[in-house]
């Protein structure tokens, strides 16, 4: 009995263990692989080619993937199945202007296909980059915010279809800062401007001691310049103006800021450029002498600026006395240097005039008087040279720019390029002599 009762247990015993290895024995469920990493484009990008190539991490156990594309992780639909590689090609649709996309696969095999693979898509936005459409021949007036808007006449605004504020400096942070207790604000001028049909801009200009170090700092790596980049564009749509005039005097190759400031150029141009939205222009110098600062104007920068304002003035001498700043001669100069030899395009070039006198053959400190002061003083507005009476050089010569040679100077702007530039509106007389009614008139501009 106690060995058929042993039999018993040992029997079943061995029928318990079988079972249990039958069930270790048994086949997997299927498995469904998960979602993938995506790769490229990176979440954030931006993408202003046609043509774009996805690529993703590869999946274990995915046999192939579908490719999902739409204005929203929720809403986006497939665009090609049964993917055997980690990559696909797609050239995407035309938008109207610049569009957020969202993208994801989903890797599946014979057992079915990943789920919630729209909890990682990535985000890219489409973009257009294009120069916004230009508007004729240029005439371009600078003011400087520690002038009174109350001294200028609105039909010397009408006179100018550009006008530059003057100046946001760069500060330590490499953000932007508009001048401070301005006698003018940025928000009164372009009330001004666009009451008189008149392009307004945020002019940027590098300063002296500290502005400097921060301008050339700011523009040394990619983290500063998209920090400025960045300000820039929120001030542009904060003040809602037309764009920026760019006034670094001046970067040079002697110290690779001409990389840096092209680079700067660049970035900025894209971001002002986005759905043709924005006018990039710049100051640059005259171009007479050669050097690093002439040079470091890379041609690169022609495609990447609508256009220049070349500042064709203050060749002045502490030491050669009868040496004109501006003269006709100079503006010839300029203009073949940067339209014949190094290219620039004729409806990109703006010509700089002074609406102020310089003496020559003295130290320039304190010497610098409006024209509209020139004529106060006895000075004529068909003449380019005074001697007037001023504290400090009661018997030199000063040398500006009269009616005449503005006239003259406005045509070969016009044969040969496209506009004139003023430094700056405040300076110049408020009635008949006016420099800008002279410009005017001679292109037929009417205001």
């Amino acid at each position: 009995m106690r060995y058929r009762y042993a039999s018993f247990i040992l029997f079943t015993a061995t029928l318990i263990i079988q079972s249990c290895n039958k069930k270790d024995s048994l086949p997997a469920p299927p498995t469904v692989p998960g979602c993938s990493s995506n790769m490229l484009p990176e979440n954030g990008a931006f993408i202003t080619t046609s043509s774009v190539t996805f690529t993703w991490a590869a999946v274990n156990g995915a046999v192939s993937y579908d490719f999902y594309l739409g204005a929203s992780a929720a809403t986006a639909t497939v665009i090609a199945s049964n993917i055997t590689t980690t990559s696909y090609n797609y050239v995407l649709p035309v938008f109207a202007s610049s569009q957020p996309l969202y993208w994801f696969v989903q890797p599946k095999n014979a057992n079915g296909t990943a789920t919630g693979c729209n909890s990682v898509a990535s985000m890219f936005t489409v973009t257009y980059l294009s120069a916004p459409a230009p508007y004729g021949y240029y005439v371009v007036g600078y003011f400087p915010s520690y002038r009174n808007i109350a001294d200028v006449p609105d039909v010397k605004f009408r006179m100018t279809n550009t006008v530059v504020y003057a100046f946001f400096g760069v500060n330590a942070s490499g953000t932007i800062s508009a001048p401070s207790s301005p006698s003018t604000s940025i928000i009164t001028l372009a009330a001004k401007a666009k009451a008189n049909n008149s392009k307004i801009l945020i002019g940027i200009n590098d300063g002296s001691g500290d502005g400097k170090t921060n301008f050339k700092n700011m523009a040394a790596t990619a983290t500063g310049r998209n920090t400025f980049i960045k300000d820039v564009m929120n001030k542009v749509r904060q003040y809602n103006v037309d764009g920026v005039d760019m006034d670094w005097e001046f970067p040079t190759t002697s110290d690779g800021t001409d990389l840096t400031f092209t680079l700067l150029m660049k970035e900025l141009s894209d971001s002002l450029h986005r759905d043709g939205r924005y006018y990039l222009t710049a100051a640059i110098t005259a171009g007479k002498y050669a050097g690093g600062i002439r040079d470091a104007i890379r041609t690169e920068l022609f495609g990447y600026v609508d256009f220049f304002n070349v500042m064709a003035y203050d060749d002045f001498s502490t030491t050669t006395p009868y040496r004109h700043h501006s003269d006709y001669t100079l503006a010839q100069t300029c203009l073949n240097y940067w339209l014949t030899t190094r290219g620039m395009p004729a409806a990109k070039c703006v010509l700089g005039i002074p609406a102020y006198g310089r003496p020559s053959g003295i130290t320039q400190t304190g010497t610098i008087k409006t024209y509209k002061d020139i004529l106060a003083a006895g000075g004529s507005p068909q003449s380019d040279s005074a001697v007037v009476t001023a504290t400090g050089f009661p018997s030199y010569t000063v040398y500006y720019n009269g009616q005449y040679t503005t006239k003259r100077k406005a045509k070969l702007a016009k044969d040969i390029a496209n506009g004139v530039m003023f430094w700056e509106k405040w300076q110049d007389a408020q009635d008949g002599n006016s420099l800008l009614k002279a410009a005017c008139d001679t292109v037929g501009r009417a205001y």
